[in-house]
């Protein structure tokens, strides 16, 4: 193993550890699993782009923390294909959360880049 890559493991392992973390805490408080699974998803991607507005493409350790490792264990998308796979309307419910999530995601990097110009200037 190539040791200079040692920070990004461990930023991508500490940051997987919070994501799940959390995750886990919200479907047990919300028990619903299918509504919790879709609130964690469609937050994880506003959060996702909110961050990839801020950090672009600077700052490996702290994409490598926050959205590889947090946001990536955050959501569970894989999660949601075996929904969609085992129930009848499932194909429908994976597709159109797919299609709100990348929305979403869009949307807060839009909004938070336009944020950010507004506040520069």
């Amino acid at each position: 193993m190539n040791r200079s890559r040692l920070p990004t493991i461990g930023a991508v392992f500490a940051g997987g550890c919070l994501g799940t973390a959390v995750r886990m805490g919200i479907l047990h408080l919300v028990g619903e699993q299918v509504v919790a699974l879709a609130a964690v998803n469609l937050l994880g991607c506003l959060l996702l782009g909110v961050v990839s507005a801020l950090l672009g493409h600077r700052h490996e350790a702290w994409r490598m923390f926050l959205v590889v490792g947090g946001i990536g264990a955050f959501t569970s998308w894989s999660s949601l294909a075996v929904q969609g796979a085992t129930h009848p309307s499932g194909v429908l419910m994976v597709a159109a959360e797919a299609l709100a999530g990348v929305s979403v995601a869009g949307l807060a990097h839009l909004s938070t880049w336009r944020l950010m110009m507004r506040g520069s200037r």
